[in-house]
Protein backbone atom coordinates (compact mmCIF):
# COMPACT_ATOMS: atom_id res chain seq x y z
CA UNK A 1 0.00 0.00 0.00
CA UNK A 2 3.19 2.27 1.04
CA UNK A 3 4.48 1.42 -2.28
CA UNK A 4 1.63 2.34 -4.52
CA UNK A 5 1.43 5.47 -2.91
CA UNK A 6 5.50 6.22 -3.30
CA UNK A 7 4.93 5.45 -7.20
CA UNK A 8 1.96 7.50 -7.08
CA UNK A 9 3.82 10.86 -5.74
CA UNK A 10 7.14 9.90 -8.31
CA UNK A 11 4.78 9.64 -11.69
CA UNK A 12 3.65 13.30 -11.04
CA UNK A 13 7.53 14.12 -11.60
CA UNK A 14 7.90 12.00 -14.66
CA UNK A 15 7.11 12.70 -18.50
CA UNK A 16 4.23 11.64 -19.83
CA UNK A 17 3.73 8.87 -22.49
CA UNK A 18 3.07 11.30 -25.06
CA UNK A 19 6.21 13.03 -24.16
CA UNK A 20 8.27 10.78 -24.00
CA UNK A 21 7.04 9.29 -27.62
CA UNK A 22 7.73 12.80 -28.70
CA UNK A 23 11.21 12.97 -27.35
CA UNK A 24 12.40 9.92 -29.06
CA UNK A 25 11.10 10.35 -32.28
CA UNK A 26 12.95 13.87 -31.94
CA UNK A 27 16.27 11.80 -30.87
CA UNK A 28 16.00 9.32 -33.63
CA UNK A 29 15.66 12.09 -36.85
CA UNK A 30 18.52 14.21 -35.28
CA UNK A 31 21.00 10.55 -35.09
CA UNK A 32 19.75 10.35 -38.80
CA UNK A 33 20.28 13.77 -39.53
CA UNK A 34 24.18 13.35 -37.94
CA UNK A 35 24.40 9.69 -39.86
CA UNK A 36 23.43 11.42 -43.35
CA UNK A 37 26.07 14.33 -42.41
CA UNK A 38 28.84 12.25 -41.43
CA UNK A 39 28.41 9.92 -44.39
CA UNK A 40 28.31 13.03 -46.79
CA UNK A 41 31.20 13.47 -48.90
CA UNK A 42 31.41 16.97 -48.80
CA UNK A 43 31.43 16.84 -44.91
CA UNK A 44 35.55 18.37 -43.82
CA UNK A 45 36.25 19.27 -40.68
CA UNK A 46 38.01 23.16 -40.88
CA UNK A 47 40.88 23.68 -38.92
CA UNK A 48 41.83 26.80 -36.73
CA UNK A 49 42.51 29.49 -39.14
CA UNK A 50 40.28 28.46 -42.42
CA UNK A 51 38.64 30.82 -44.18
CA UNK A 52 35.60 29.50 -45.15
CA UNK A 53 32.14 30.22 -46.78
CA UNK A 54 29.27 30.07 -44.38
CA UNK A 55 25.75 30.19 -44.90
CA UNK A 56 23.28 32.25 -41.99
CA UNK A 57 20.81 29.78 -40.62
CA UNK A 58 19.83 31.59 -37.18
CA UNK A 59 20.41 34.20 -34.72
CA UNK A 60 21.12 34.04 -31.23
CA UNK A 61 21.16 36.39 -28.40
CA UNK A 62 24.75 37.20 -29.12
CA UNK A 63 25.54 35.67 -32.14
CA UNK A 64 24.77 34.93 -35.88
CA UNK A 65 24.69 30.98 -36.11
CA UNK A 66 26.08 30.11 -39.46
CA UNK A 67 27.19 26.39 -41.17
CA UNK A 68 30.78 26.27 -42.04
CA UNK A 69 30.16 22.62 -43.04
CA UNK A 70 30.92 20.61 -40.17
CA UNK A 71 28.61 18.42 -37.79
CA UNK A 72 28.75 21.84 -35.15
CA UNK A 73 26.95 24.88 -35.95
CA UNK A 74 29.19 27.85 -36.13
CA UNK A 75 28.56 31.13 -34.48
CA UNK A 76 29.95 34.72 -34.99
CA UNK A 77 29.88 38.01 -32.17
CA UNK A 78 26.66 39.31 -33.00
CA UNK A 79 29.40 42.53 -32.16
CA UNK A 80 30.94 42.03 -35.70
CA UNK A 81 27.37 43.79 -37.90
CA UNK A 82 27.35 47.10 -35.67
CA UNK A 83 24.96 48.46 -38.41
CA UNK A 84 23.23 45.41 -39.91
CA UNK A 85 22.72 41.82 -39.40
CA UNK A 86 22.99 38.92 -42.06
CA UNK A 87 19.92 37.62 -43.26
CA UNK A 88 18.90 33.97 -42.85
CA UNK A 89 20.01 32.26 -45.97
CA UNK A 90 22.61 34.45 -47.15
CA UNK A 91 26.24 33.53 -47.55
CA UNK A 92 29.12 35.34 -45.26
CA UNK A 93 32.45 34.42 -45.45
CA UNK A 94 34.14 33.59 -41.42
CA UNK A 95 37.31 32.34 -40.45
CA UNK A 96 37.91 29.44 -37.80
CA UNK A 97 38.99 30.73 -34.44
CA UNK A 98 37.92 27.51 -32.63
CA UNK A 99 36.37 23.86 -33.40
CA UNK A 100 34.69 24.02 -30.21
CA UNK A 101 33.84 26.36 -28.06
CA UNK A 102 31.99 26.29 -24.39
CA UNK A 103 28.80 25.70 -25.59
CA UNK A 104 30.12 22.90 -28.50
CA UNK A 105 30.01 25.21 -31.56
CA UNK A 106 32.70 26.61 -33.59
CA UNK A 107 34.10 29.81 -32.75
CA UNK A 108 34.04 31.90 -36.04
CA UNK A 109 34.97 35.55 -36.94
CA UNK A 110 33.91 37.59 -40.25
CA UNK A 111 35.84 40.45 -39.20
CA UNK A 112 38.66 38.16 -39.06
CA UNK A 113 37.73 37.02 -42.57
CA UNK A 114 37.33 39.98 -44.46
CA UNK A 115 40.79 40.75 -42.90
CA UNK A 116 42.73 37.63 -44.19
CA UNK A 117 40.92 38.15 -47.67
CA UNK A 118 41.91 41.83 -47.93
CA UNK A 119 45.35 40.42 -46.83
CA UNK A 120 45.07 37.88 -49.42
CA UNK A 121 43.99 40.25 -52.23
CA UNK A 122 46.62 43.03 -50.92
CA UNK A 123 49.81 40.63 -50.95
CA UNK A 124 49.00 39.41 -54.58
CA UNK A 125 50.59 42.45 -55.54
CA UNK A 126 47.17 44.26 -56.55
CA UNK A 127 48.08 47.79 -55.58
CA UNK A 128 46.07 50.53 -56.14
CA UNK A 129 43.19 49.33 -54.46
CA UNK A 130 40.55 52.08 -53.11
CA UNK A 131 39.40 50.82 -49.84
CA UNK A 132 37.29 52.89 -47.26
CA UNK A 133 39.42 53.61 -44.40
CA UNK A 134 39.15 55.07 -40.72
CA UNK A 135 41.60 57.13 -38.78
CA UNK A 136 42.53 55.12 -35.40
CA UNK A 137 45.06 57.57 -33.70
CA UNK A 138 47.89 60.32 -35.27
CA UNK A 139 51.59 59.57 -35.01
CA UNK A 140 54.65 60.66 -35.58
CA UNK A 141 54.89 61.21 -39.40
CA UNK A 142 51.55 60.23 -40.05
CA UNK A 143 48.12 58.46 -39.22
CA UNK A 144 47.41 54.87 -38.49
CA UNK A 145 44.11 53.96 -40.52
CA UNK A 146 41.87 50.91 -40.28
CA UNK A 147 41.28 49.62 -43.43
CA UNK A 148 39.98 46.13 -42.21
CA UNK A 149 43.64 46.28 -41.35
CA UNK A 150 45.82 48.21 -39.41
CA UNK A 151 47.52 50.43 -42.00
CA UNK A 152 49.52 53.42 -41.93
CA UNK A 153 49.54 56.51 -44.10
CA UNK A 154 52.60 58.90 -43.89
CA UNK A 155 51.71 62.95 -43.56
CA UNK A 156 52.98 63.71 -46.39
CA UNK A 157 50.49 61.47 -48.15
CA UNK A 158 47.24 63.11 -45.70
CA UNK A 159 46.91 66.35 -48.03
CA UNK A 160 47.47 68.43 -50.99
CA UNK A 161 49.81 70.17 -49.03
CA UNK A 162 51.73 68.77 -45.98
CA UNK A 163 49.90 69.51 -42.74
CA UNK A 164 51.45 69.69 -39.62
CA UNK A 165 48.93 68.93 -37.22
CA UNK A 166 47.04 65.75 -38.00
CA UNK A 167 44.74 65.53 -34.63
CA UNK A 168 42.31 66.78 -36.64
CA UNK A 169 41.75 63.33 -38.66
CA UNK A 170 41.11 60.97 -35.66
CA UNK A 171 37.92 59.49 -35.89
CA UNK A 172 37.59 60.33 -39.82
CA UNK A 173 36.34 58.29 -42.09
CA UNK A 174 37.33 58.90 -46.29
CA UNK A 175 38.65 56.47 -49.10
CA UNK A 176 42.32 55.89 -49.48
CA UNK A 177 44.39 54.16 -52.00
CA UNK A 178 46.61 51.01 -50.83
CA UNK A 179 50.31 52.03 -52.23
CA UNK A 180 52.26 49.58 -50.72
CA UNK A 181 51.71 45.91 -49.22
CA UNK A 182 53.67 43.25 -47.85
CA UNK A 183 52.12 40.33 -45.93
CA UNK A 184 55.40 38.91 -44.23
CA UNK A 185 55.25 41.82 -41.89
CA UNK A 186 51.76 42.67 -42.69
CA UNK A 187 52.81 46.49 -43.43
CA UNK A 188 50.33 48.48 -45.41
CA UNK A 189 51.00 51.84 -46.48
CA UNK A 190 48.14 53.74 -47.98
CA UNK A 191 47.83 57.25 -49.46
CA UNK A 192 45.20 60.03 -49.47
CA UNK A 193 46.75 62.66 -51.36
CA UNK A 194 46.64 60.28 -54.29
CA UNK A 195 42.62 60.68 -55.18
CA UNK A 196 42.88 64.19 -53.63
CA UNK A 197 44.96 64.61 -56.90
CA UNK A 198 42.90 62.90 -59.26
CA UNK A 199 39.45 64.38 -57.82
CA UNK A 200 41.46 67.74 -58.23
CA UNK A 201 43.06 67.32 -61.96
CA UNK A 202 38.92 66.71 -62.42
CA UNK A 203 38.32 69.99 -61.38
CA UNK A 204 41.40 71.82 -62.48
CA UNK A 205 40.38 70.33 -66.03
CA UNK A 206 36.50 71.70 -65.65
CA UNK A 207 37.97 75.30 -64.03
CA UNK A 208 39.95 75.99 -66.45
CA UNK A 209 37.68 75.27 -69.70
CA UNK A 210 35.17 77.87 -68.29
CA UNK A 211 37.73 80.59 -66.60
CA UNK A 212 38.12 84.22 -67.91
CA UNK A 213 39.27 87.70 -66.61
CA UNK A 214 36.86 89.72 -64.99
CA UNK A 215 35.26 86.75 -63.05
CA UNK A 216 34.80 86.87 -59.60
CA UNK A 217 35.13 83.58 -57.42
CA UNK A 218 35.01 81.86 -54.11
CA UNK A 219 38.21 80.28 -52.76
CA UNK A 220 40.08 78.92 -50.23
CA UNK A 221 43.58 80.62 -48.62
CA UNK A 222 45.80 77.83 -48.42
CA UNK A 223 49.34 80.03 -48.14
CA UNK A 224 50.45 83.06 -46.85
CA UNK A 225 53.88 84.38 -48.04
CA UNK A 226 55.37 88.12 -47.50
CA UNK A 227 54.57 88.92 -51.07
CA UNK A 228 50.90 87.50 -51.58
CA UNK A 229 48.70 84.54 -50.52
CA UNK A 230 47.65 82.02 -52.94
CA UNK A 231 43.72 80.91 -53.26
CA UNK A 232 42.67 77.11 -53.99
CA UNK A 233 39.89 77.91 -56.70
CA UNK A 234 38.48 74.31 -56.37
CA UNK A 235 41.45 72.34 -58.77
CA UNK A 236 43.49 75.42 -59.40
CA UNK A 237 45.57 78.02 -57.50
CA UNK A 238 45.55 81.56 -57.94
CA UNK A 239 47.98 84.47 -56.80
CA UNK A 240 46.83 87.39 -54.78
CA UNK A 241 49.10 89.84 -54.56
CA UNK A 242 49.04 92.27 -52.07
CA UNK A 243 48.98 95.02 -53.85
CA UNK A 244 45.58 93.71 -55.04
CA UNK A 245 43.90 92.72 -51.41
CA UNK A 246 42.98 95.80 -50.05
CA UNK A 247 42.72 99.91 -52.08
CA UNK A 248 45.45 100.78 -48.97
CA UNK A 249 48.36 100.06 -48.04
CA UNK A 250 49.27 96.69 -47.16
CA UNK A 251 52.60 95.64 -45.17
CA UNK A 252 51.84 92.04 -45.27
CA UNK A 253 49.24 89.77 -46.28
CA UNK A 254 48.81 87.84 -42.56
CA UNK A 255 47.35 91.83 -42.08
CA UNK A 256 44.10 90.86 -44.03
CA UNK A 257 43.98 86.98 -44.73
CA UNK A 258 45.39 83.81 -43.00
CA UNK A 259 44.95 80.18 -43.63
CA UNK A 260 42.23 78.56 -44.07
CA UNK A 261 40.02 81.76 -44.88
CA UNK A 262 37.25 81.95 -47.32
CA UNK A 263 37.72 84.97 -49.71
CA UNK A 264 35.75 85.98 -52.58
CA UNK A 265 37.90 86.93 -55.29
CA UNK A 266 38.03 89.01 -59.22
CA UNK A 267 39.90 86.97 -61.98
CA UNK A 268 42.52 90.00 -62.85
CA UNK A 269 44.37 87.71 -65.75
CA UNK A 270 44.88 84.08 -66.61
CA UNK A 271 47.50 82.46 -69.22
CA UNK A 272 45.62 79.30 -70.20
CA UNK A 273 49.08 77.81 -72.04
CA UNK A 274 50.51 78.48 -68.45
CA UNK A 275 47.98 77.96 -65.98
CA UNK A 276 48.95 81.01 -64.13
CA UNK A 277 46.17 83.04 -62.49
CA UNK A 278 46.26 86.56 -61.28
CA UNK A 279 43.62 87.51 -58.67
CA UNK A 280 42.46 90.50 -56.43
CA UNK A 281 40.70 90.73 -53.38
CA UNK A 282 40.24 94.72 -53.57
CA UNK A 283 38.46 94.25 -57.17
CA UNK A 284 35.64 93.19 -55.50
CA UNK A 285 34.35 96.25 -53.74
CA UNK A 286 34.03 99.47 -54.94
CA UNK A 287 37.21 101.68 -55.14
CA UNK A 288 37.57 105.18 -53.48
CA UNK A 289 38.38 106.88 -56.99
CA UNK A 290 34.95 105.76 -57.96
CA UNK A 291 33.27 107.78 -55.57
CA UNK A 292 36.33 110.71 -54.78
CA UNK A 293 33.96 113.31 -56.70
CA UNK A 294 31.36 112.86 -54.26
CA UNK A 295 33.04 112.28 -51.08
CA UNK A 296 35.66 114.77 -51.75
CA UNK A 297 35.13 117.15 -53.87
CA UNK A 298 36.82 120.18 -54.96
CA UNK A 299 37.05 122.98 -52.25
CA UNK A 300 36.43 120.01 -49.71
CA UNK A 301 38.42 119.45 -46.24
CA UNK A 302 39.03 116.48 -44.97
CA UNK A 303 42.23 115.35 -42.00
CA UNK A 304 44.32 113.00 -43.91
CA UNK A 305 47.84 111.09 -42.32
CA UNK A 306 51.30 111.39 -44.14
CA UNK A 307 52.56 108.15 -45.86
CA UNK A 308 55.49 109.30 -47.89
CA UNK A 309 57.80 112.55 -47.64
CA UNK A 310 59.30 113.27 -51.25
CA UNK A 311 61.51 115.78 -52.99
CA UNK A 312 58.69 118.01 -53.92
CA UNK A 313 56.15 117.45 -51.45
CA UNK A 314 54.02 114.88 -48.67
CA UNK A 315 52.12 112.18 -49.51
CA UNK A 316 48.63 112.32 -47.67
CA UNK A 317 46.17 109.41 -47.66
CA UNK A 318 42.34 110.31 -46.68
CA UNK A 319 41.38 106.71 -46.85
CA UNK A 320 42.41 103.89 -47.71
CA UNK A 321 43.51 103.50 -51.11
CA UNK A 322 43.30 107.46 -51.52
CA UNK A 323 45.99 109.19 -51.38
CA UNK A 324 47.02 112.89 -52.37
CA UNK A 325 50.22 115.25 -52.88
CA UNK A 326 50.88 118.19 -50.83
CA UNK A 327 53.59 119.89 -53.43
CA UNK A 328 55.80 121.87 -51.13
CA UNK A 329 54.21 124.87 -52.36
CA UNK A 330 51.27 124.31 -50.65
CA UNK A 331 52.41 123.29 -47.04
CA UNK A 332 53.06 126.87 -45.90
CA UNK A 333 52.02 130.23 -46.18
CA UNK A 334 54.69 131.44 -43.89
CA UNK A 335 57.56 130.06 -45.54
CA UNK A 336 59.29 128.48 -48.50
CA UNK A 337 59.63 125.27 -47.70
CA UNK A 338 62.80 122.96 -48.95
CA UNK A 339 62.26 120.07 -48.14
CA UNK A 340 58.54 118.36 -46.98
CA UNK A 341 60.21 117.41 -43.52
CA UNK A 342 60.67 121.10 -42.71
CA UNK A 343 56.84 121.09 -42.14
CA UNK A 344 55.66 117.19 -41.54
CA UNK A 345 56.46 114.06 -40.22
CA UNK A 346 55.81 110.66 -41.30
CA UNK A 347 52.52 109.37 -39.95
CA UNK A 348 51.07 112.86 -38.54
CA UNK A 349 47.40 113.67 -38.89
CA UNK A 350 47.07 116.40 -40.98
CA UNK A 351 44.27 118.67 -42.34
CA UNK A 352 43.85 119.69 -46.12
CA UNK A 353 41.70 120.92 -48.74
CA UNK A 354 41.46 119.68 -52.16
CA UNK A 355 42.42 121.29 -55.32
CA UNK A 356 42.33 119.15 -57.95
CA UNK A 357 41.25 115.76 -59.19
CA UNK A 358 41.59 113.74 -61.94
CA UNK A 359 40.35 110.75 -61.62
CA UNK A 360 41.45 109.19 -64.89
CA UNK A 361 45.01 109.02 -63.92
CA UNK A 362 43.89 108.49 -60.23
CA UNK A 363 46.16 112.05 -59.36
CA UNK A 364 44.59 114.05 -56.38
CA UNK A 365 46.00 117.56 -55.79
CA UNK A 366 45.80 118.67 -52.18
CA UNK A 367 47.12 122.22 -49.95
CA UNK A 368 47.53 122.68 -46.20
CA UNK A 369 48.34 126.21 -46.23
CA UNK A 370 44.98 127.00 -47.70
CA UNK A 371 43.55 125.31 -44.68
CA UNK A 372 44.66 128.71 -42.84
CA UNK A 373 44.41 132.31 -43.78
CA UNK A 374 46.79 133.52 -46.55
CA UNK A 375 48.75 135.91 -44.67
CA UNK A 376 49.51 137.61 -47.86
CA UNK A 377 46.33 138.78 -48.83
CA UNK A 378 45.35 143.00 -48.19
CA UNK A 379 49.12 143.64 -48.08
CA UNK A 380 48.62 147.14 -49.30
CA UNK A 381 46.01 147.87 -46.72
CA UNK A 382 47.75 145.70 -43.61
CA UNK A 383 51.24 147.76 -44.37
CA UNK A 384 50.77 151.15 -45.94
CA UNK A 385 53.67 152.99 -47.41
CA UNK A 386 56.66 153.85 -44.66
CA UNK A 387 54.93 151.38 -41.66
CA UNK A 388 57.52 150.16 -39.34
CA UNK A 389 57.46 146.56 -39.17
CA UNK A 390 59.37 143.94 -37.52
CA UNK A 391 61.21 140.51 -38.89
CA UNK A 392 63.57 138.09 -38.96
CA UNK A 393 65.95 137.41 -41.79
CA UNK A 394 64.88 133.83 -43.26
CA UNK A 395 67.15 133.80 -46.39
CA UNK A 396 70.22 135.46 -47.96
CA UNK A 397 69.63 135.66 -51.60
CA UNK A 398 72.53 137.15 -54.36
CA UNK A 399 70.41 140.25 -54.50
CA UNK A 400 68.99 140.27 -51.20
CA UNK A 401 67.72 139.34 -47.91
CA UNK A 402 64.04 137.52 -47.72
CA UNK A 403 62.43 138.12 -44.38
CA UNK A 404 59.94 136.80 -42.62
CA UNK A 405 57.68 139.16 -40.46
CA UNK A 406 55.99 138.84 -37.78
CA UNK A 407 52.46 137.37 -38.27
CA UNK A 408 53.70 135.32 -41.34
CA UNK A 409 53.82 137.77 -44.40
CA UNK A 410 57.39 137.84 -46.46
CA UNK A 411 59.40 140.55 -47.40
CA UNK A 412 62.39 141.01 -49.54
CA UNK A 413 65.08 143.64 -48.59
CA UNK A 414 67.10 144.62 -52.10
CA UNK A 415 70.80 144.76 -51.57
CA UNK A 416 70.33 148.59 -52.38
CA UNK A 417 68.67 149.01 -49.13
CA UNK A 418 70.92 147.51 -46.87
CA UNK A 419 72.90 150.54 -46.28
CA UNK A 420 73.84 154.56 -46.93
CA UNK A 421 77.11 154.09 -47.39
CA UNK A 422 78.33 150.91 -47.86
CA UNK A 423 78.67 149.64 -51.51
CA UNK A 424 77.09 146.28 -50.42
CA UNK A 425 78.22 143.38 -53.07
CA UNK A 426 76.24 140.45 -51.10
CA UNK A 427 73.53 140.69 -48.18
CA UNK A 428 76.07 138.60 -45.70
CA UNK A 429 78.41 141.87 -45.56
CA UNK A 430 75.19 143.81 -43.58
CA UNK A 431 73.02 141.40 -41.93
CA UNK A 432 72.93 137.06 -41.57
CA UNK A 433 70.30 134.48 -41.04
CA UNK A 434 67.79 134.15 -38.55
CA UNK A 435 68.87 138.18 -37.24
CA UNK A 436 66.25 140.24 -36.39
CA UNK A 437 65.03 143.54 -37.89
CA UNK A 438 63.60 146.77 -38.12
CA UNK A 439 62.44 147.99 -41.90
CA UNK A 440 60.41 150.57 -43.12
CA UNK A 441 57.68 149.25 -46.00
CA UNK A 442 58.51 150.83 -49.02
CA UNK A 443 55.65 149.05 -50.98
CA UNK A 444 53.98 145.93 -52.21
CA UNK A 445 55.04 143.15 -54.95
CA UNK A 446 51.69 141.89 -56.16
CA UNK A 447 53.03 139.59 -58.75
CA UNK A 448 55.20 137.60 -55.43
CA UNK A 449 52.66 138.94 -52.89
CA UNK A 450 55.72 140.23 -51.01
CA UNK A 451 56.67 143.29 -49.27
CA UNK A 452 59.56 145.40 -50.74
CA UNK A 453 61.57 146.44 -47.33
CA UNK A 454 64.37 148.46 -46.65
CA UNK A 455 66.53 148.57 -43.89
CA UNK A 456 68.52 151.95 -44.27
CA UNK A 457 65.68 154.06 -44.83
CA UNK A 458 65.21 152.80 -41.21
CA UNK A 459 67.69 155.76 -40.21
CA UNK A 460 68.21 159.57 -41.95
CA UNK A 461 69.17 160.02 -45.37
CA UNK A 462 72.94 161.43 -45.04
CA UNK A 463 72.87 163.58 -47.74
CA UNK A 464 69.79 165.30 -46.96
CA UNK A 465 71.41 168.06 -45.82
CA UNK A 466 74.57 167.75 -47.78
CA UNK A 467 74.40 171.57 -49.74
CA UNK A 468 74.91 173.19 -45.84
CA UNK A 469 77.12 170.53 -44.32
CA UNK A 470 79.60 169.74 -47.06
CA UNK A 471 79.06 173.10 -49.12
CA UNK A 472 81.75 173.30 -52.34
CA UNK A 473 84.74 175.01 -50.72
CA UNK A 474 84.57 173.49 -46.98
CA UNK A 475 87.16 171.20 -46.09
CA UNK A 476 86.62 167.89 -43.60
CA UNK A 477 88.58 165.32 -42.11
CA UNK A 478 87.98 161.82 -43.17
CA UNK A 479 88.55 158.20 -43.63
CA UNK A 480 89.43 156.37 -46.72
CA UNK A 481 87.27 153.92 -47.65
CA UNK A 482 88.78 151.74 -50.66
CA UNK A 483 91.27 152.67 -52.82
CA UNK A 484 91.08 151.80 -57.12
CA UNK A 485 92.99 152.90 -59.95
CA UNK A 486 91.41 156.20 -60.36
CA UNK A 487 91.78 157.17 -56.95
CA UNK A 488 90.09 157.05 -53.21
CA UNK A 489 87.27 157.19 -51.91
CA UNK A 490 86.74 159.08 -48.60
CA UNK A 491 84.05 158.81 -46.06
CA UNK A 492 83.18 162.18 -44.41
CA UNK A 493 80.35 160.99 -42.11
CA UNK A 494 78.22 157.24 -42.50
CA UNK A 495 77.07 157.32 -45.08
CA UNK A 496 78.38 160.22 -46.84
CA UNK A 497 81.30 159.28 -49.52
CA UNK A 498 83.21 161.17 -51.95
CA UNK A 499 85.84 160.91 -54.73
CA UNK A 500 89.57 161.85 -54.54
CA UNK A 501 90.33 161.72 -58.30
CA UNK A 502 93.83 160.95 -59.07
CA UNK A 503 94.10 164.06 -60.45
CA UNK A 504 93.47 165.82 -57.02
CA UNK A 505 96.29 164.56 -54.98
CA UNK A 506 99.00 165.96 -55.66
CA UNK A 507 102.25 164.91 -55.59
CA UNK A 508 104.34 163.81 -58.66
CA UNK A 509 102.12 163.14 -61.55
CA UNK A 510 101.71 159.03 -62.47
CA UNK A 511 101.83 158.26 -58.60
CA UNK A 512 99.44 155.58 -57.98
CA UNK A 513 96.42 156.23 -55.14
CA UNK A 514 97.42 152.13 -54.13
CA UNK A 515 100.99 153.32 -53.66
CA UNK A 516 99.90 156.80 -51.85
CA UNK A 517 96.58 155.69 -49.84
CA UNK A 518 95.63 152.30 -47.39
CA UNK A 519 92.20 151.36 -46.46
CA UNK A 520 91.50 153.44 -43.26
CA UNK A 521 94.05 156.39 -43.47
CA UNK A 522 92.96 159.39 -42.34
CA UNK A 523 93.31 162.48 -44.88
CA UNK A 524 92.12 166.46 -44.83
CA UNK A 525 90.34 166.83 -48.09
CA UNK A 526 88.43 170.01 -50.05
CA UNK A 527 84.73 169.76 -51.40
CA UNK A 528 84.96 170.92 -54.51
CA UNK A 529 82.53 169.33 -56.34
CA UNK A 530 78.70 168.46 -55.01
CA UNK A 531 75.81 166.96 -56.53
CA UNK A 532 73.43 165.45 -54.44
CA UNK A 533 70.76 164.53 -56.42
CA UNK A 534 73.57 161.91 -58.07
CA UNK A 535 74.72 161.47 -54.49
CA UNK A 536 78.06 162.20 -55.65
CA UNK A 537 80.76 164.46 -54.23
CA UNK A 538 83.88 165.49 -55.40
CA UNK A 539 87.20 166.32 -53.61
CA UNK A 540 91.08 167.30 -53.72
CA UNK A 541 93.72 166.67 -50.97
CA UNK A 542 94.65 169.09 -48.41
CA UNK A 543 97.28 167.26 -46.63
CA UNK A 544 97.58 163.45 -45.34
CA UNK A 545 99.92 161.38 -46.24
CA UNK A 546 97.51 158.29 -46.42
CA UNK A 547 99.34 156.41 -43.99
Amino acid sequence: MNDGKSRQSVRKYLPDDLEVIKALESALISEEASAATLASPELRQPKPGDVVEAKVIGMQADAVRVDVGWKSDGVVPISEFPDQFPAVGSSLRVRVLKLENADGQVACSAEDAKRADLMAELASGRTGRVVEGRVMEAVKGGLVVDVGLRAFMPAREVGLRFIEDLQPFVGQRFPVRVVECNAADRRIIVSRRSLLEEERAGQREKLLATLEAGQVLDGTVVKVLDFGAFVDLGGAEGLLHKGDMAWGRVSHPSELVKEGDKVRVAVLNFDRASGKISLGLKQTTAGPWDTIEVCHPVGSRTKGRVTGLLDFGAVVELEPGLAGMVHVSELSWEKRVRKPADVVQLNQEVEVEVIGIDAAKRKLSLSMRRIEENPHTDLASRFPFASIVEGEVRELLDFGAAIRLDGGAEGLVHVSELSWGQRVNHPSEVVKTGQRLTLIVLGVDEAKQRLKLSLKQTEPDPWWDAPTAFAVGTRHTGRVTRVEKFGAFVELKPGFEGLLHVSRMGGEQGDRPAARFKHGATVQVEVVELAPEERRASLALVTGDGE
